[in-house]
Formats: C-alpha cells, sequence, structure tokens
C-alpha cells in the first residue's frame, strides 16, 4: 500500500486494527484466555493506542497503532468497524447486519437502537469439516446449477479438487429443491425419490463410508481421479453451522419484538457473504424468507469502517458510542437458545 501511494514508511504516522476479539487481544500483548472460558469476557472494549515501537510495524517510530472498540464476548472491534461502515444505527427501518465465518456475528437495529450477538457457525462455510471440503481458492467448486443434471463453476477453470462454503450452500439447496434431501437433512433412498426426478440426478446417488452421498463430479472430471462426493455427514456439519445462524437471527428478533417480516434489509458483510447466492441462502434457512430485493451484499465492511476510523476524530468518537450502547447478548447463557438451535437445524419447506 505505501508503495502504491508513492510514499515512504517513515511518512506513515498511524495504523488501525478492526479484527476479532481473540487477535485485538494479541495484538494488544492481553492473555486471551477469559475468551475462552465462560461467560467470554474481553479483557478490555475501548479502543486501545498503542506507540508503534510495541508491535513494531515499519511505518514512524513515533506513530501510533489504534486497536478498535469492542461490544463484548466474541462480538469484536470487525463488528464494531461493520456498523461504523453501515451506518446500521442510522437506518429507517429495521435491519440486520450478519457476518458468516466460524463465528458469526450478528447485529439488529432497530429505531436507533443496536442488540449483537454471535453464534458458533462451526468452519463449515469455510470448508472444514466437510471431506472434500476446502477454501474459495483455485479448484474449489463454488457454484452448483442443477437442472437435468448438475453444473458446476470451478474457480480458476481448473479440475475440481473439492467444495468450499458457497458451493456447499448451492448444493444443499439444489438437493432440497430436487426432493433428493427431506427437511430434516436426509438424503432419501433410492426408492423414495420423486418420480420425476431425471436419470442422471438418480445415477448421482451413492454411498460413501457407508453413508448415503451425492456425486458432484466423476471421478473423469475430477483432479484426483475419483469420484467428489457429498456425504450425509457433511450436510450435517452444514445444518449445525446453519442453525446456529439462524437460531441467533430468531432470538435477537424476539428480543425486540419483531418477526422476520419486520426487517426492511439484511445486509451481508465479509469475503464469503458476497459471494452467496441469496435465493439459496434463504432456501436452506441461513436467513428468513424475505423478498431478494432486501437482502444486500456490503462487502468488506470491517476494512471500510476500519478506512473511516483512521481518517477522522468524528469516526473514532462514533466507533466509541457503538461499542458504549451496543446491547450484547450472550447465548451461552441464554435458556432460550438449544431449543431455538433444535428447531432451526431444520431445513425450511419448499
Amino acid at each position: 500500500v505505501v508503495s502504491e501511494a508513492d510514499v515512504g514508511h517513515d511518512d506513515v504516522y498511524e495504523v488501525v486494527f478492526a479484527a476479532n476479539s481473540t487477535m485485538l487481544h494479541l495484538l494488544a500483548n492481553v492473555d486471551p484466555s477469559p475468551l475462552g472460558e465462560l461467560p467470554f469476557m474481553p479483557v478490555f472494549r475501548d479502543a486501545v493506542r498503542l506507540p508503534v515501537t510495541d508491535l513494531p510495524l515499519p511505518i514512524n517510530p513515533g506513530g501510533d497503532a489504534w486497536l478498535f472498540p469492542q461490544i463484548g464476548g466474541f462480538v469484536g472491534g470487525d463488528t464494531v468497524a461493520g456498523i461504523l461502515a453501515t451506518r446500521l444505527e442510522q437506518l429507517g427501518e429495521p435491519a440486520l447486519l450478519l457476518d458468516v465465518g466460524t463465528n458469526g456475528e450478528l447485529v439488529l437495529a432497530v429505531e436507533g437502537q443496536l442488540i449483537a450477538t454471535s453464534v458458533a457457525a462451526g468452519p463449515a462455510f469455510e470448508g472444514a469439516r466437510i471431506k472434500r471440503g476446502m477454501r474459495a481458492t483455485s479448484g474449489a467448486i463454488e457454484k452448483v446449477v442443477f437442472n437435468d443434471d448438475v453444473h458446476l463453476n470451478v474457480i480458476g477453470h481448473a479440475k475440481p479438487i473439492g467444495l468450499c462454503g458457497t458451493g456447499l450452500i448451492d448444493t444443499v439447496a439444489g438437493l432440497l429443491d430436487k426432493g433428493i434431501l427431506d427437511e430434516t437433512g436426509r438424503l432419501l433412498d433410492p426408492d423414495e425419490l420423486p418420480g420425476d426426478l431425471s436419470d442422471a440426478l438418480k445415477k448421482r446417488l451413492s454411498t460413501e463410508d457407508d453413508q448415503p452421498a451425492f456425486v458432484l463430479a466423476w471421478a473423469s472430471e475430477a483432479a484426483n481421479g475419483e469420484d467428489l462426493r457429498l456425504t450425509q455427514k457433511d450436510i450435517r456439519e452444514l445444518q449445525l453451522a446453519n442453525g446456529a445462524i439462524r437460531a441467533g437471527i430468531n432470538i435477537l428478533l424476539r428480543r425486540q419484538g419483531l418477526s422476520a417480516d419486520d426487517l426492511g434489509a439484511i445486509y451481508l458483510a465479509g469475503a464469503f457473504g458476497n459471494f452467496i447466492r441469496r435465493r439459496h441462502a434463504r432456501r436452506i434457512g441461513m436467513i428468513p424468507q424475505l423478498p431478494t430485493e432486501k437482502i444486500r451484499f456490503v462487502g468488506n465492511t470491517a476494512s471500510f469502517g476500519a478506512k473511516r476510523f483512521l481518517l477522522s476524530v468524528e469516526e473514532k468518537e462514533a466507533a466509541r458510542r457503538i461499542m458504549e450502547n451496543t446491547k450484547h447478548i450472550d447465548l451461552s447463557l441464554d435458556a432460550e437458545f438449544q431449543m431455538e438451535f433444535g428447531a432451526a437445524m431444520m431445513f425450511p419447506e419448499a
């Protein structure tokens, strides 16, 4: 960045970090272990200003590094930056900010009031704990289209190696639409399949490790020369991540006396959120059944919010107000969560 701006390292006097709670603690050289124990409390919440020599960073030795303020638990500085970027609290209608990763951060705005939580969505959306899962790099199936057969988009136009998060969502949504997967998440037996299902799709029903599976790419098409399958266990992993996010959304809405229909917008943040197909996210129940025009991609809000914070004293003050005024809900202490989570594991009916 410095070379692109045609300035020297000594010309930089301020750096901003908008990161999750654990990363901010490590940057501040503060033991993050309290975040690993109930009730998951951060050691500090306010913004921290450090002399750059404490890190150190390749900028002017007299410069400073700012660490973003945190809301609480695992709702960290990146979420504060997301609120700062979207002006969520200033919207004239109820809105939800959703950032999906290993943790899912959720912020609900209603009439200027903010309520936030995080859910342990698990790493399924990032390709982990999926047998042929992978990150969104070359060789990853990132889009799956179902008609009479299955058609794949692979990053890098390479032979498929595995499946990333967006491809996983597409596949499960397609299996639900075609009646190959039921609302409980069970892959149906051949004798239970819809009568009008094409032979090409029926042929893809398979087994792997003594469990039902669905072939996405045949051995002749795959990079390693073996059939690339989505297994029943993979679908269960998606249900765990999906159910956690939806349960968190439902609890936030109920706390504010709202239903999903009251939402004016859902903002999907982060690199992963930017590539989710909205209809498919609705189909698997990750987000409420709202019209697609109300589901908006807002990109890397942590980066944009950090830029605002860096360039303006007023934005630094706005970030502090967000930290102070956002109510944090710790779902690990919420008696409703397990029941809500169990219900949210079910996929919506068609």
